[in-house]
């Protein structure tokens, strides 16, 4: 393990460039979370106003930045951005700089540039996994749902992401599809069988066994138990809130598989065997 100076990584110049180069990405999520679920991903090749399907120019898709120019406004008709854009954009911006801290592949030490092979394999892996999940989390929190088109082909290339990754075996990682899934969706019919309704889809499941592949079948129950502990406490708090006594709030479970498997992933190696140790 790298010791971390985080006054040196802050002032990296390296850490900007991903900060940069995240939030340019986090712009694109944004297109991502607002077309896959509608469908219209390919339909329309530059952004455009969901309100009034004017042209959005380059100039006012500056990520983070013209959000707060604009107050918050569209400039072609005056409604309100929601605030997702900036917070998605400084998210991603922020989680990726977080994931180059985790695996620093290009360091300055001793006034030269030291590279590693390993640890770029390590954030690519890392920087693909997050990302996905990340647009997965806020389609999740605004439709409740996981679109195939993001789970089915993390799981399709588990065994390849397993080929390069300098950990992770591809036993390891078939073991991990089928258990995430396998576990999961078993929990959905016993609880279909019990109670003759759906308490958890089968987004949920393709999702944990995308999970499994991606991080190894040692991940499982260990993201299933972070999740469900900190989605116990975000429902039992929402139902406090909103003084519903029927225990029947919709609160979609893809956020907290997501948090908890990159809480896993980034640092699992510092409190894994403090905190549920599988």
């Amino acid at each position: 393990m790298h010791r971390f100076d985080f006054a040196a990584m802050l002032l990296s110049p390296a850490t900007w460039f991903v900060f940069a180069f995240g939030s340019l990405f986090g712009s694109f999520f944004n297109v991502c979370i607002y077309r896959i679920p509608r469908g219209i991903f390919w339909k329309k090749s530059r952004s455009h106003c969901p309100a009034c399907d004017a042209p959005i120019p380059s100039w006012h898709n500056i990520p983070i930045l013209s959000w707060l120019f604009l107050r918050g406004k569209a400039a072609c008709c005056g409604s309100k951005i929601s605030v997702q854009y900036p917070l998605v954009e400084l998210g991603t911006a922020l989680l990726w700089v977080v994931i180059y801290w985790s695996y620093p592949f290009l360091m300055q030490l001793d006034g030269s540039l030291v590279y590693d092979n390993n640890e770029l394999l390590r954030f690519a892996h890392a920087l693909v996994f997050c990302s996905v999940l990340l647009i997965c989390s806020v389609i999740d929190l605004e439709h409740q749902i996981i679109p195939d088109v993001l789970s089915l082909p993390m799981i399709a290339l588990a065994p390849l992401v397993a080929w390069f990754h300098p950990e992770l075996n591809l036993k390891s990682s078939l073991i991990g599809v089928a258990m995430g899934g396998g576990i999961f969706y078993a929990i959905a019919w016993i609880y279909f069988l019990v109670r003759k309704q759906y308490g958890l889809g089968l987004g949920d499941v393709k999702l944990l066994a995308a999970i499994g592949g991606w991080l190894g079948y040692q991940s499982v129950i260990t993201t299933m138990l972070w999740a469900s502990v900190f989605g116990s406490l975000v429902g039992i708090s929402a139902i406090l809130i909103t003084r519903k006594k029927d225990l029947q709030l919709k609160i979609p479970f893809g956020p907290f598989l997501s948090g908890a498997s990159v809480t896993y992933l980034l640092f699992g190696r510092y409190f894994g065997d403090y905190l549920f140790p599988f």
